[in-house]
């Protein structure tokens, strides 16, 4: 879904419908200030989800582990793609 550009000056009398929309449809809303970007309203679960996955990104370690772990399953020859798993069980 893609955002929606609102002014401070619509946001004003409409902030309660834009924080349920948020909150239930998923809806972001890209607030304006003197017609530049000044702030976003998303969903809590979502904006908390975009801070767990910022967080692994910049966390080399992890980073690391991430990758040696794809190495692994998709170059190495070692792992099964999904499809495979799903077509032997059957």
């Amino acid at each position: 879904m893609e955002a929606k550009i609102v002014s401070v000056t619509q946001l004003k009398p409409k902030l309660l419908k834009v924080v349920s929309r948020a909150q239930k449809l998923g809806q972001e809303y890209v607030i304006t200030k003197n017609g530049h970007p000044a702030a976003v309203i998303m969903g809590f679960e979502e904006w908390e989800s975009w801070r767990e996955t910022l967080e692994i990104l910049s966390d080399p370690k992890a980073m690391r582990r991430i990758r040696k772990s794809l190495a692994y399953f998709n170059h190495d020859g070692r792992g099964k793609g999904l499809e495979e798993v799903f077509w032997d069980a059957a």
